[in-house]
């Protein structure tokens, strides 16, 4: 079986298919990703073959236009439009060719739903496709509302179903490059937005979220629409601690841990002065990732500061981890076994941090404008109450039985093979 996985996005929209292949090469498979130059190095070092897409959200946050764009585009409405006309768009544009190539010879084409294009691609090649949202977003259920609408509020069955009529929305901003690609590449007429959100000619297009059927245990809608295998987590044999940091770690009692990936702080002196106050108060040793996020701690006899550092190895040594709330970062959190806070900013961040606490899996949560030191302090303080460290331990215990590239891969090779059938029958 070869398989091809079409992503676009930041580290968690290409992380978890990095998994994926990795693990469908084991068992004996050819995988590929066509996604942006930026995550070339990731998945190569993986093992696993690259193929350039155009489009590389990360390259474009290195410029001015992009940063502006991702964080304040209704301030600047007409330089938006105009790098959206002549960067982005033309951009997409040429990704879609790119992905069409790439998929030609395909067994089955793995996608996330930002890669628009990729049913029309399948149609056109008459290969299945399978639709692996990193987040639950899609499908339409009624426990709760698209996390695009609310983070945690239940608006009730009905009301909650009808929010996700937005995903079929979601390519509306780029249906005139998908039909200029269907005209002049595939050979097929102009469509409308969305007819391809969930089904092609009538046929639906299966689903399977990466992530723990633990942490939804109120959810009925999904049965025998929606697979959840478990979270897609990324395997590095070999892979060690720096000695500095294994060091730090041996040096005394277990650090809190507190990491922010690429969201950047709005008001880093603030935060730096709260956090600081309440390591402080509290006598806790902290190891801060300040990675992208606008943070300038200085390391010091109780204080590591790092720019980045494996989670799957740090966490599990921490007193507890303070992060951003992104899925990545969740799962290897709850992985660990460690009590967590989550201090959401945007997309589904406030959804996990809210979803988590209600569960008992993380502490309640807070963002950076409600942070003051001594609600820190109380969360600190809270990383060693024995109700929330058992309360992580047994999330663990759960999340270790679950085997999620392995399943989702049975779960393909089985729709590769139905999919065969029908086309040798036709």
């Amino acid at each position: 079986m070869k398989m091809v996985i079409f992503t676009l996005g930041s580290r968690g929209d290409v992380q978890p298919y990095v998994a994926l292949a990795k693990a469908a090469i084991l068992k004996g498979h050819r995988a590929v990703i066509c996604t942006g130059k930026s995550f070339q190095a990731l998945i190569e070092e993986n093992g696993v073959e690259f193929e350039q897409a155009t489009s590389d959200l990360m390259a474009m946050l290195e410029t001015e236009e992009g940063k502006m764009i991702v964080t304040h585009p209704l301030r600047h409405p007409i330089k938006t439009k105009h790098y959206l006309n002549t960067v982005v768009n033309p951009a997409f544009r040429q990704t879609l060719d790119d992905f069409y190539r790439c998929a030609k010879g395909a067994s089955v084409i793995i996608y996330h739903p930002k890669a628009l294009g990729t049913p029309d691609i399948a149609k056109a090649l008459g290969i299945p496709c399978v639709s692996i949202p990193p987040i639950p977003i899609t499908y339409p259920i009624e426990e709760f509302p698209n996390l695009a609408i609310h983070s945690h509020k239940n608006f009730g069955k009905i009301l909650n179903k009808l929010t996700y009529t937005l995903m079929g929305k979601a390519e509306s901003a780029s249906i005139k490059e998908v039909n200029d690609f269907r005209e002049k590449t595939l050979g097929l007429p102009k469509r409308k937005s969305g007819v391809y959100a969930f089904e092609i000619d009538g046929k639906e297009i299966p689903i399977i979220y990466p992530v723990s059927k633990a942490l939804f245990p109120e959810v009925k809608s999904w049965e025998n629409k929606v697979s959840l295998p478990g979270f897609f987590y990324l395997k590095n044999e070999g892979e060690a601690l720096e000695a500095r940091v294994a060091a730090f770690i041996q040096a005394g009692p277990a650090p809190v841990v507190l990491t922010f990936s690429s969201m950047p702080v709005k008001s880093p002196a603030r935060f730096q002065a709260i956090v600081t106050e309440a390591l402080r108060e509290t006598g806790d040793r902290a190891i801060i990732v300040i990675g992208n996020s606008g943070l300038s701690f200085e390391s010091k006899e109780d204080q590591l500061i790092l720019q980045a550092v494996p989670h799957h190895l740090l966490f599990p040594l921490a007193k507890g981890i303070i992060h951003h709330g992104g899925v990545g970062t969740m799962a290897a959190a709850l992985k660990s076994g460690r009590p967590q806070l989550i201090i959401p900013f945007a997309v589904d961040q406030p959804f996990w941090a809210h979803r988590l606490a209600r569960l008992g899996y993380a502490l309640e949560p807070l963002t950076e404008k409600q942070l003051t030191k001594e609600k820190l302090v109380q969360r600190l303080n809270e990383f060693n109450y024995p109700k929330v460290k058992q309360q992580a331990q047994a999330i663990r215990q759960i999340i270790a039985k679950e085997q999620g590239v392995d399943d989702a891969i049975t779960l393909i090779e089985k729709m590769v093979r139905e999919s065969q059938l029908v086309n040798q029958k036709g």
